[in-house]
């Protein structure tokens, strides 16, 4: 049994070969794997998502920035109204009241009266005075923009002539008058109605009335009626209870000053009818109706069948801008009509008859001189005797113009 027991264990064998070892092979470490490169799919993916959210941000911010109510420039000022930091819609606000109530002054020479932006027709162009205000830099102090209803207007300057204008008054000395040119203030301010306001003062444009030749008393020979002032009586309503104008009763009582009327006053009325000078221009015509202008008298007659049954004085063209002599006929009528040229213009002029060219009879709302030339070459005429005419002729009748 020892004997098995050695011959099985070689370490205490010596009978056997002893077999020298060999080395164990070196332990082999991990080997490192080439590394590889991230997948271009993925890589173009996260790239796309960071452009969108960039994009995005970036669409935010610039949206932002556009939707944000655009401000006023900081200490701008609008007729001393301060917009300035306001958005439009706050500045708006704050413009709405800037013509209600606000006035301007009239003037000519040391006469003055005061004038509301309102009944002149003017309101504030919003728009157009908040892109300046937009657009203004800062500190700035800007001027209102205005509109103008020229109707209006002219209705405003009609009633301010009633206070404005002098009339011209015969007599020994004569008073000369002065009368508003309502044409060329209108076509001032349909240039340029916010330069014509801006300070507050509008300059009247005025034209020197000379008083009309007294007529002698026997220029007229029809039956007369004595008429005595009582109180309270005034020319004006004496003529019309009598039928004749103002003009016919100072010229035959020569008059000096139609506004000084005495209580007991006695005056030469022309009880037939208006009053006719001597030397009235025949009829064109036997038959049918005509007209004659007079340029020389400032008097326009009405005939029918060669018989007068009107006459009435009128204004014709000034030296500058003379009425054309001649025979005419009436081409086309208008109830009302716009009339505009070099300096002025004059919304709807009423009851006008056009006999050549732009040359036409019709009423005038704005001015009262008849009797005296006043126009740029038609015939005016108080509007209620314009109408009377403009009944009176058909188109096709006859004008002379003496």
């Amino acid at each position: 049994m020892l004997l098995y027991w050695y011959i099985m264990n070689p370490a205490y064998n010596t009978t056997q070969p002893i077999h020298h070892a060999r080395p164990a092979p070196p332990r082999r470490g991990r080997q490192r794997r080439p590394v590889r490169l991230l997948n271009p799919v993925l890589i173009i993916g996260v790239a796309t998502i960071a452009a969108f959210f960039m994009l995005t941000l970036m669409a935010g911010v610039i949206a932002a920035a556009y939707l944000a109510p655009e401000r006023i420039a900081p200490g701008v000022t609008v007729a001393e109204v301060s917009v300035g930091g306001m958005t439009a819609d706050r500045a708006a606000k704050a413009l709405q009241g800037l013509v209600a109530g606000q006035t301007i002054t009239a003037v000519d020479g040391e006469r003055s009266w005061p004038l509301a932006l309102s009944d002149l027709g003017v309101s504030l162009d919003l728009d157009a005075t908040l892109a300046l205000a937009l657009d203004a830099r800062s500190n700035q102090a800007l001027r209102p923009v205005y509109t103008i209803d020229l109707n209006q207007a002219q209705t405003a300057l009609v009633n301010l002539s009633e206070l404005a204008n002098i009339d011209a008054v015969p007599g020994n000395p004569p008073q000369y008058g002065r009368a508003l040119e309502i044409p060329v203030m209108l076509d001032r301010l349909r240039m340029d109605v916010t330069g014509e306001l801006v300070d507050g003062v509008f300059e009247l444009n005025m034209i020197e009335v000379e008083p009309p030749e007294l007529e002698p008393l026997n220029r007229y020979d029809g039956a007369t009626t004595i008429h005595v002032v009582e109180r309270g009586q005034e020319l004006a309503l004496i003529a019309r209870e009598y039928g004749v104008t103002v003009e016919d009763i100072v010229a035959l009582n020569g008059i000096s000053n139609p506004d000084l009327l005495y209580v007991g006053q006695e005056l030469v009325i022309p009880a037939a009818g208006p009053y006719v000078p001597a030397n009235v221009p025949p009829a064109p015509l036997a038959q049918g109706r005509s007209i004659v202008v007079s340029t020389a008298d400032q008097r326009i007659y009405a005939y029918e069948d060669g018989k007068l049954v009107r006459t009435h004085l009128v204004s014709t063209g000034l030296p500058q801008t003379p009425t054309v002599l001649g025979d005419y006929r009436i081409y086309v009528k208008h109830v009302a009509t716009d009339m505009r040229g070099p300096g002025y213009y004059l919304p709807q002029v009423p009851y006008t008859m056009y006999f050549y060219q732009g040359y036409g009879i019709h009423g005038t709302y704005w001015h009262n001189s008849f009797g005296r030339p006043m126009s740029h070459g038609c015939v005016n005429l108080p509007v209620d005797e314009a109408k009377w005419f403009f009944d009176f002729a058909d188109v096709g009748t006859l004008v002379r113009v003496i």
